[in-house]
C-alpha cells in the first residue's frame, strides 16, 4: 500500500469534513466548516495520508502563542487533531502523518510540538508515547455559568 502525505488543498474541504465528522462526530457540521475556514487561514499546517486518492487520515496542527503545558518555548506547534480510519490503522499511517508535521515544524524553527487526549483514551496515550510525546500532566477543567440576576 502506497501512502502518500501532502498538505491540505482548496479541493479537500469536502473530504476532510468528512475525516473531521469521524473523529468528532457530535459537532455539528457547520461547526466543522466554520473550524475548517480558520485552519486554513492560521500559521498552522493540515496534513493529510492519501491511499488511491483517497484521504484516510489527517492531522491539523496550530501554532500557539500562549503557554502550553510541559513546554519550554513559545509559540510552540500543537497537534489539534490526529486521525486514521478504522481501516487503515496499524499500518504506520499516524507515525507518517506525525513525520510530516515534525519536519514541517523542525524546518520553521521550533524545537518542541505539544498535543492533548482525553484522560480516559488509553489507545491516543499510548500511541502518543510510542512516538516520543511525554506525559507533562492531566488537569480537569471547569465553567461556571453566571447568573446575572442574583437575588
Amino acid at each position: 500500500m502506497d501512502v502518500a502525505y501532502r498538505r491540505a488543498a482548496p479541493g479537500d474541504r469536502d473530504a476532510w469534513i468528512g475525516l473531521r465528522y469521524e473523529l468528532w462526530p457530535d459537532c455539528p457540521v457547520e461547526r466543522h466548516r466554520l473550524e475548517l475556514e480558520q485552519m486554513l487561514r492560521a500559521d498552522g499546517i493540515i496534513v493529510f495520508a492519501e491511499v488511491d486518492r483517497m484521504l484516510v487520515g489527517f492531522a491539523e496542527v496550530s501554532i500557539r502563542h500562549d503557554h502550553v503545558e510541559g513546554t519550554r518555548s513559545a509559540p510552540v506547534p500543537y497537534l489539534e487533531g490526529w486521525y486514521v480510519r478504522s481501516g487503515y490503522r496499524g499500518r504506520g499511517i499516524g507515525s507518517g502523518i506525525l513525520g510530516y508535521v515534525e519536519e514541517w515544524a523542525i524546518g520553521r524553527g521550533f524545537s518542541e510540538l505539544a498535543s492533548d487526549t482525553d484522560p480516559d483514551n488509553a489507545v491516543s496515550i499510548r500511541l502518543h508515547a510510542q512516538l516520543g510525546f511525554r506525559e507533562v500532566g492531566r488537569s480537569i477543567h471547569f465553567v461556571k455559568p453566571l447568573n446575572r440576576h442574583r437575588a
